[in-house]
């Protein structure tokens, strides 16, 4: 499983690269990218029918220079999404950017755990990326009205 990490702060991003690896030992970190233009400038290079181009992304939310979902107002990405961020206000619009899970920092191991586990069962039963959005989202406000 190729993955693009898209962190701005060095240290997070070694420490979910190790976290990463600890629950999928086979993953392969393509890019590490920190800031909305650099991630759309790699997107746009490697992004799709490339040797480079990740099967998933663990995306913080709150990057130097924004707020990592206007990526998506900048680039079409069809790969499926692991949003990372301090903040829990930003679910519902990250759901809406082919969002697969949506972590709080620190990432816990079992939690990236189940969210990769969900990611690989979903491309396992072909679900497109708005039967996962839809999922991921119906789920979440299933938990904010819980």
């Amino acid at each position: 499983m190729q993955l693009l990490l898209v962190e701005d702060e060095d240290m997070a991003a070694r420490k979910l690269a190790k976290t990463l690896f600890s629950v999928e030992p086979t993953a392969t970190v393509v890019a590490i990218t920190g800031s909305i233009q650099e991630t759309v400038d790699w997107l746009r290079t490697y992004g799709s029918a490339h040797v480079r181009s990740p099967d998933l992304i663990l995306m913080d939310l709150e990057l130097a220079d924004g707020q990592s979902v206007q990526i998506f107002d900048q680039i079409q990405v069809t790969t499926p999404v692991i949003f990372t961020t301090s903040y829990d206000e930003y679910a519902l619009r990250a759901f809406r950017a082919s969002g697969v899970d949506y972590l709080l920092k620190p990432v816990q191991k079992e939690e990236l755990q189940a969210a990769i586990l969900k990611f690989i069962r979903q491309r396992a039963l072909g679900q497109s990326t708005a039967g996962q959005t839809s999922d991921a989202l119906r789920q979440l406000v299933q938990a904010l009205h819980g």
